[in-house]
């Protein structure tokens, strides 16, 4: 979560501050639901997916919420005036006040996604809520947590992130590409693979290509007319452009050999400064030392 905490001024510009839509509307934008371990990957979506991180066990017991999460915990004169209830808002003196926060905010974002019975069902397939919960227990979940005050005044007390429900992938990366450079890998790589790399570019040079060709043939049936033949502007501008046509896809090849040259270049420079890293923390190393085949 921290990744995303760092640019939560950003966030407005990847989603927009309201609850996710439920897990049956997912399926029906054609978005492939993706369970993730991760929690800042959790409602993330692109390239026909979405994360969803499962719900833990412990989340749904109320009794780690009074050990761990409720208020009841915090040193000071504000958990009397909430009576220790574990979906309030911990005080200043609370040890977790970030844990509680996301751990509301998460449940929250449940509460949106699972809203009917079907959406239940799916997420019980995806094995998102454990399988011991049945819809009636869900139901009642549901509103204990929003009797007293209501999902608007409880966004009040989530971690930031969760104000904000889906975040559309693509964006993200492009606000960390432009907050840590072009060689940033992003929030998620894009690109596991050079071939990954060629495929996800081939679609905008196709498409530059098919305009290309489309204003070449327009301008040979043009230049077989007899009111272009003594049209010198017109003659010199389907000259220059057929010569563009003819520089363009070398030119276009050329950046993206280019650019994947500099991409390999610099991923072997992280690879290695991480060996040499990761050789330090295990204290020992594994590359062949010259002067060793005969010890």
């Amino acid at each position: 979560m921290k990744r995303l905490q760092d640019i939560i001024h950003l966030l407005w510009l990847s989603g927009r501050p309201v609850p996710p839509r439920p897990l049956h509307h997912q399926q029906a934008l054609g978005r492939e639901i993706t369970v993730t371990e991760r929690m800042e990957s959790h409602l993330i979506w692109g390239s026909g997916r979405i994360f969803a991180k499962p719900i833990p066990r412990y989340l749904l017991n109320p009794l780690f919420w009074e050990d761990h999460l409720a208020c009841n915990r915090c040193q000071g004169g504000d958990d009397a005036a909430v009576g220790g209830d574990p979906l309030r808002t911990p005080s200043s003196s609370c040890q977790h006040p970030q844990l509680r926060a996301c751990a509301l905010g998460f449940l929250l974002s449940y509460v949106a996604l699972v809203a009917y019975e079907s959406d239940f069902a799916i997420a019980k397939e995806k094995r998102l809520i454990p399988a011991e919960v049945t819809w009636l227990q869900w139901r009642q979940l549901v509103r204990e947590i929003l009797a007293e005050d209501g999902a608007n005044c409880l966004y009040a007390h989530v971690a930031p992130r969760f104000i904000y429900g889906e975040l559309r992938l693509n964006r993200l990366n492009l606000i960390f590409f432009a907050r840590h450079g072009p060689f940033s890998s992003g929030f998620v790589a894009t690109w596991h693979s050079f071939g990954s790399f060629y495929r996800d570019n081939s679609a905008w040079i196709i498409t530059i290509a098919a305009y290309v060709i489309l204003i070449l043939s327009a301008a040979q049936v043009a230049l077989s007319t007899t009111k272009t033949v003594d049209n010198d502007a017109f003659q010199t501008g389907s000259f220059g452009f057929s010569v563009f046509a003819i520089i363009l896809p070398g030119f276009t090849l050329g950046m993206l050999v280019f650019i994947s040259t500099i991409l390999w270049a610099y991923n072997v420079m992280r690879t290695r400064q991480f060996e040499v890293r990761r050789a330090k923390v295990l204290r020992r190393t594994w590359r062949h030392v010259r002067g060793t085949e005969g010890d």
